[in-house]
């Protein structure tokens, strides 16, 4: 999966969760103002706009009642309808998407030229004469995606139902309210009965009229879904006949799925003192649409449920979205699955080949005595560290996600490092042409020595890699007090200012891919993922064909709690003899190692598989010191092959892979097994051999 797709998802995601909590928001609503400020906050955040207005419709007019943007707009003003963008998207009852006000003939570019404004998109709240509208705004050109204008609509008919219901529920509270004082005032004499009836007749009428004039299904129950009433809706949506709909005949046209549960949210219903349900009505030509079905209870004088009122809204619109969202997640998921798998896979394969020429260039250079053929051999040694060097970074990608990194804190000064770093790079610059300085620093600085290395390493590479002329230079500042700041900057061709939200993506390259000097694209990503583990801040500055500035934004330590740095491990010398049982199917490879470990004074017996293995240790007396094995065997694995040793001898365990799978790193750092990535040298084996048969049993052997 790549990062755009990513930022996609991320993006729908957000916009779906912004668009459900806002349509919590605007149900729960108990006024036409809190509808209006739920809609005006939620479209500003659906969209990343720079302003958003409510416009209510008067008579002939707009009137921009609400506003919140980064300038001012028309707060309080009013234009006629034919004048504005809010006026025609009211008048037509559609949305305007308009990329450029000045460039659309619907937009009259004088009431947009004091603000901000250059697009836009109005939703009208309300399908037949709809008398408000909402409008978003951007202070640049841009072209608003289907999934923008798709989540406002959504949001405007949701608001619309909200304000219907409101005004529904608030003519039943003032139709009750009605029937009561024509009650009370019957009480007080026989020659008022007359006038309460009626009264109780009109708002029983002013009900039904109500009802019948929302786009939603209305009706009325008693009990536990017994109904007493369905509204025209009902019948011309469902096709049953209104006797048919009376009782619990309305339970007919419930997708016979979906009927348990709604029986079950009417036995709650009394409970929780409202109705919440979705499920699927058919519709009277057969199709199945999903309701949202809601009722709230009318009480009589003693508290008690006298009747329900309830409404269902069709959201068969909002389901297929939420469907698309989540087999677009479902889609990008095993896309992302099936990448690592291939890389896992590629980079294994990749390591073998170059673990034989690693191996056997030890072995040639140490016998060659020519001076022109050890400069060749040495320009080959080059080529195979710089192929070394790309598997690696996708070996600490890998470690990085395995979690077997872990951060070891501590207080030390950044100076050292930064002048190690300068003697290592200084050659590269120079052989290249190019400038390189290091700024000396006092600073002293909070974190892990080892992976804030690796960081400017990455950042460090980068900066020479994409530098043809110039230089680069690292310098440290204080910043905020509590902040050192260590920049990297170079002249090289710059980031253009589309890729820089991209560039910490995993395998992305930016730029022309004419122009890319190598590498894999994890870099980056790598100096990303160390950042998160340590809780530090990267920034990035660039301008093309100018150059970039990288920053590390590094907690300042304390100088007294500065320790001294750990003495880097010696190069493994001479080897104290040792029986070594090396478990490897490729006879290449498997060769090389032979000729390297004889040569070292260690006495080595080779099989090729898990069965030779288990033939080779059940025939012999006494126990090897050591096994080293590849991870993939012919009939198994190495770590089968491990267990089976250990089983009768509790040794150290070298486990050789070009497999860079979270699972394998975390095993093998699980089982105390060494472990030791392809491609490698004779020296990186050698130094591991040394390490273990000083550190003791297995139990105290950590994984690489």
């Amino acid at each position: 999966m790549t990062g755009r797709a990513e930022q996609r998802l991320e993006k729908t995601n957000a916009r779906l969760r912004c668009l459900s909590e806002a349509m919590e928001r605007i149900q729960s609503a108990g006024s036409r103002d809190a509808v209006m400020s739920s809609i005006r906050e939620a479209a500003g955040q659906l969209c990343g706009a720079d302003g958003v207005a409510v416009v209510l419709r008067a008579g002939d007019q707009c009137h921009y009642v609400d506003e919140h943007a980064i300038g001012p707009l028309w707060r309080g003003q009013r234009f006629p309808l034919e004048s504005c963008i809010s006026g025609w998207s009211m008048l037509n009852g559609r949305t305007a998407v308009v990329p450029d006000v000045y460039r659309d003939d619907r937009v009259p570019a004088e009431p947009y030229r004091p603000t901000f404004v250059r697009s836009l998109i109005t939703v009208p709240i309300g399908r037949d004469d709809p008398d408000s509208a909402v409008g978003v705004y951007w202070s640049e050109v841009r072209t608003p995606d289907a999934e923008e204008v798709a989540a406002l609509e959504t949001l405007a008919r949701a608001a619309a139902t909200a304000l219907r219901g409101i005004g529904l529920f608030q003519s039943l509270s003032a139709a009750k309210d009605q029937a009561e004082r024509s009650h009370a005032q019957a009480l007080a004499g026989l020659a008022e009965r007359e006038k309460a009836e009626a009264a109780l007749r009109t708002s029983e009428a002013r009900f039904r009229t109500l009802s019948e004039a929302i786009p939603q299904l209305v009706w009325t129950a008693v009990g536990q879904g017994d109904w007493t009433w369905a509204s025209r809706q009902w019948i011309a949506f469902t096709g049953q006949d209104g006797a048919d709909a009376l009782h619990w005949g309305w339970l007919e046209p419930v997708h016979p799925d979906d009927r348990p549960a709604t029986r079950a949210a009417w036995k709650a219903a009394s409970r929780q003192g409202f109705l919440d349900i979705d499920h699927r009505l058919r519709r009277n030509d057969g199709e199945f649409r999903w309701f949202q079905t809601r009722a709230l209870p009318v009480r009589g004088d003693g508290g008690d449920i006298a009747q329900w009122c309830g409404t269902s809204t069709d959201v068969s619109a909002l389901k297929e979205v939420e469907a698309a969202m989540r087999q677009a997640r479902d889609e990008a998921e095993r896309a992302n699955r099936a990448k690592s798998h291939f890389l896992a896979t590629a980079s294994h394969d990749l390591r073998q080949p170059v673990t034989a020429a690693c191996l056997y260039m030890d072995l040639l250079n140490r016998r060659l005595t020519d001076p022109d053929a050890r400069a060749l051999s040495d320009m080959v040694e080059l080529s195979l560290h710089g192929l070394r060097g790309l598997l690696n970074g996708l070996l600490e990608l890998a470690r990085l996600e395995a979690g077997v990194v872990r951060p070891e804190v501590s207080a030390f000064p950044l100076d050292a490092l930064l002048q190690r770093l300068a003697g290592e790079f200084a050659g590269q610059a120079r052989a290249t042409g190019l400038r390189f300085e290091v700024s000396a620093t006092p600073a002293m600085v909070l974190t892990d020595r080892m992976l804030l290395e690796l960081i400017l390493r990455n950042l460090i590479g980068n900066a020479l890699k994409y530098t043809v002329r110039g230089g680069i230079l690292v310098e440290a500042a204080d910043e905020d007090g509590d902040i050192v700041r260590i920049d990297v900057r170079d002249t090289g061709r710059g980031i253009p200012a589309d890729q820089l939200a991209r560039i910490f993506d995993d395998y992305y390259q930016g730029g022309d891919p004419a122009a890319l000097t190598g590498g894999f694209g994890i870099g980056l990503a790598t100096v990303r993922r160390i950042a998160d583990m340590l809780g530090l801040r990267i920034g990035v500055r660039s301008r093309v064909s100018h150059g970039s500035t990288f920053s590390v934004r590094v907690p300042r330590a304390d100088a007294a709690s500065v320790r001294p740095a750990a003495v880097p491990a010696p190069e493994a010398g001479e080897l104290r003899p040792c029986s070594v049982l090396m478990a490897e199917d490729d006879p290449i490879i498997a060769a090389a190692l032979l000729m390297e470990m004889r040569e070292w004074g260690l006495e080595v017996t080779r099989v090729s598989g898990l069965g030779e293995l288990r033939a080779c240790i059940a025939g012999r007396g006494s126990a090897f010191d050591l096994i080293v094995s590849d991870y993939r065997l012919g009939d198994g694995s190495g770590f089968e092959a491990v267990a089976a040793v250990r089983e009768k001898w509790p040794i150290p365990a070298i486990l050789l892979t070009g497999d860079t799978a979270p699972e394998v790193l975390r095993r093998a750092d699980q089982e105390g097994i060494r472990l030791l990535h392809k491609p490698l040298a004779g020296a990186d084996l050698k130094q591991a051999i040394a390490g273990l048969l000083d550190a003791g049993p297995p139990g105290a052997v950590s994984a690489e």
